[in-house]
Order: structure tokens, then sequence, then C-alpha cells
């Protein structure tokens, strides 16, 4: 069972996909969690407050959605 210490997170200023720079004064959070790979844009400032093990638990949030039986 996959946890959210298992993400491996990286920041960029080029947009995962298409390699398009960031807007100003944003940078992009990049999970992947084995073969799945998710992101988010994140003001560059407000990376001041969080934590990689927040980045980690919201990029498990996308990586590996729950669903409610």
């Amino acid at each position: 069972m996959s946890k959210y210490k298992d993400v491996v997170v990286t920041l960029s200023k080029k947009h995962p996909e298409t390699g398009e720079p960031a807007p100003a004064g944003h940078t992009y959070v990049i999970g992947v969690l084995g073969n799945k790979k998710k992101w988010y844009e994140l003001e560059s400032q407000a990376m001041n407050g969080i934590s990689e093990e927040d980045m980690k638990k919201e990029l498990f949030k996308l990586l590996h959605p729950q669903t409610h039986h």
C-alpha cells in the first residue's frame, strides 16, 4: 500500500508537460508515485511556510485519491 512518504517531490520553474515557463512568482510542485505523475502550481512566496512533508501529503491526495465505498 502506498503512503504519502513514497512520493518523490520536485520543484520546477517549467510546466511539467509543455516546458513553458511558470508565471512570474509561481513554482510547479511535481510529485511522482510509481509510474504516476501529478503536479500543482504554487505561489513561490507561499512555499516558505510549507514543509516538504505537507507537499508530499497534498501530492499524495492527487496521485492516490481515496475512493468511497
